[in-house]
């Protein structure tokens, strides 16, 4: 991530925050003008201490913070990743390689399991998963003509409120969950322009009612994160009470990460409805939405 584009990062946090630069300089102390060099891209060196200032006054968690600084470095994604030469062989830029490593290991996995990018975009799901949640076949071919139509946070905060017609009780908890990931995997791409095309259609209170709600929730949660897995305790409309853990595998590529979800079960009843499931459902894996390319279209809604 270059200056100019990290400046778009911080004005997006400042502004994710409802604060004019002034605001956000009187907070962290430091002069307003930092702040407009900072965020128009032509401050070239930053202090630690002006980053240690700017991730406590906007609030970041300890993942939140660790994917801000690493933006703050100046490099992008595919600089991140080692760089092939003459003596040295990576798969880290080649996409459909790197995939299709992902999907294979996803299919053996006899558990629920779904890959997912550094925007939440769901890229696919095992029969697992699909067999646990039970998203309606309607949601799933009206996907591609929606902007976040694949997207988690559609599954979860979408109108037709998918998980929660499988989650009986404790929902909210849930739904807190499903947006800290997203909040922290999609940190460093805040103000790319895919990022702010799915946040349009989030914030359209018809399609996404409970969205700002709980984005606003989370990033005032007191509750701090810094493992990068999520416990979930609920009782399913089916399958009773459920405990587990959703545990993510990163891959580092060119294009950003990929992450593996998976979720692990935590009491005896839990692991043997994640059997059933993989026996019914079997090794099969179900494409969704497209990577590292990120069409954007226009919802086709009424």
């Amino acid at each position: 991530m270059n200056r100019k584009e990290f400046g778009k990062l911080v004005a997006a946090l400042r502004q994710d925050m409802d604060w004019t630069q002034f605001q956000l300089a009187e907070y962290a102390e430091v002069e307003e003008p930092v702040i407009s060099q900072l965020e128009r891209g032509v401050k070239k060196h930053f202090e630690p201490d002006l980053l240690f200032r700017l991730a406590n006054v906007l609030q970041l968690t300890t993942l939140e913070r660790r994917e801000f600084f690493l933006a703050a470095s100046g490099l992008d994604d595919r600089q991140i990743v080692r760089q092939p030469s003459a003596g040295i062989t990576t798969d880290a830029f080649d996409a459909q390689k790197i995939l299709k490593k992902m999907l294979d290991l996803m299919g053996q996995v006899r558990l629920p399991a779904f890959v997912i990018d550094v925007y939440g975009d769901v890229i696919a799901a095992n029969n697992c998963i699909l067999a646990f949640f039970k998203p309606p076949l309607s949601l799933l071919e009206s996907a591609e003509r929606i902007p976040g139509g694949f997207n988690s946070i559609r599954l979860t905060f979408g109108r037709e409120l998918v998980t929660r017609t499988q989650i009986a009780e404790n929902w909210d908890n849930y739904a807190i969950n499903t947006m800290r990931a997203f909040r922290e995997i999609s940190l460093r791409y805040r103000a790319k322009p895919y990022f702010q095309y799915l946040m349009k259609a989030f914030r359209n209170p018809n399609e996404y009612p409970l969205f700002d709600r709980f984005w606003k929730l989370v990033s005032s949660a007191e509750q701090d994160k810094e493992a990068n897995m999520d416990h979930f305790s609920f009782r399913h409309a089916e399958f009773g009470e459920i405990k587990y853990i959703s545990s993510a595998t990163f891959t580092v590529t060119a294009f950003g990460e990929l992450f593996l979800n998976q979720f692990l079960p935590l009491d005896k009843h839990t692991y043997e409805v994640f059997e059933q499931l993989a026996q019914l459902g079997g090794e099969g894996v179900v494409r969704f939405a497209p990577w590292p390319n990120k069409p954007m279209m226009e919802s086709t809604r009424q």
